[in-house]
Parts: structure tokens; C-alpha cells; sequence
């Protein structure tokens, strides 16, 4: 069976800052109509920084759209032209500062098939150095904190950690390193 849904109309119904909103009318496999409301964030990279003890470099930050506070991997958007290591060495200073030596592709997802568009990179940054100068982005209000690479793999499997990027690149950087 062809499941393949095509775009008979889009109507952008919101432009923001960061994301843009639009609703959809999809012609269905079997030639009926439907609506989908589709979010595209832009791309962004997940940084699983970690040192030669195995110590993850982590931030504590506020997340208004679920009222907590969540302890997630370091992490930012792709700015224009620019490559997922550029920006995961960017941000990896800019928020914990530390400088990796080595930046490592782990993998790569969609993080809401359902309704939005938005990629996640996860790269692993390793060979840290500390630099004086980090700075935040000035809207950016988040503490930094390290745990040991099997206390964070247990935090996820304990459902402590919500964050989808931090589950993604622990679960998997767990297996990859069960190899």
C-alpha cells in the first residue's frame, strides 16, 4: 500500500522567532482530506560532554512549556550555514565551559515524528579543557553540573531525566560503549 500523504494546501498560521507553525490539508491514501498541524523548529545539536573519568558535563535549566527544572546534555540551534560540530563546539563552551578536543558524530532523530520537523544531532565531545571566557547567551539562565557517566545512565533508566536528547545520547552511548 501506498502510505505516502501529499500536500494539497499549506497556510502558515504563526512565524516566530523560532518556530514557524502550519496547517496542513493532506490528501490521504485512499483520496479522502485531512488536516495537519505541522511545527518546524530549526535543527540543533546535543552535546554529551564527557570527560577522561567519565564525568558528563550537564545543565540545570527552567523549561517554561512543562514547569520544571530538567537536567538535560548541553545543546543549541544550528546557525545558518553552520556545520553540527561547529555548533556542538560552540555550545559546549558557551554553557559549560569547557573546550572539546574531540567532537564524534553518535547519532542522530526526529524528536516528534507526529507533528514537527525539528532534528536533534548528538555528538560526543571528549579531550575537555576548561576556557575562561565561556558565556551564556544572555537570555539563557542554567547551572552547570556533572555526574558520573553511570549515574546519569541510571537517572534515565529511573525516569529522572525527561529530556529527550539526554535519554537519546545516554541510552545510546551506553550501548555503543557495551560493544
Amino acid at each position: 500500500m501506498d502510505l505516502e500523504q501529499k500536500v494539497v494546501k499549506r497556510e502558515v498560521v504563526f512565524k516566530g522567532r523560532y518556530v514557524q507553525t502550519e496547517v496542513q490539508t493532506i490528501l490521504l491514501p485512499d483520496g479522502r482530506q485531512a488536516t495537519r498541524e505541522i511545527v518546524s523548529p530549526p535543527d540543533a545539536v546535543g552535546i554529551l560532554a564527557i570527560d577522561e573519568s567519565s564525568k558528563v558535563y550537564l545543565v540545570r535549566q527552567y523549561r517554561p512549556a512543562i514547569k520544571k527544572v530538567t537536567i538535560e546534555i548541553p545543546a543549541g540551534i544550528i546557525d545558518g550555514d553552520e556545520n553540527p560540530l561547529e555548533t556542538a563546539d560552540r555550545e559546549c563552551q558557551e554553557e559549560t565551559g569547557m573546550k572539546p578536543g574531540s567532537l564524534k558524530p553518535l547519532c542522530s532523530f526526529y524528536h516528534s515524528v507526529g507533528f514537527s520537523t525539528g532534528k536533534i544531532q548528538i555528538v560526543v565531545a571528549e579531550k575537555l579543557t576548561p576556557v575562561t571566557d565561556a558565556q551564556h547567551d544572555p537570555d539563557e539562565f542554567l547551572e552547570v553540573m556533572t555526574l558520573s557517566f553511570q549515574k546519569l545512565f541510571q537517572k534515565v533508566i529511573n525516569g529522572e531525566i525527561v529530556d529527550s536528547k539526554t535519554i537519546v545520547a545516554t541510552l545510546w552511548y551506553h550501548q555503543m560503549k557495551a560493544r
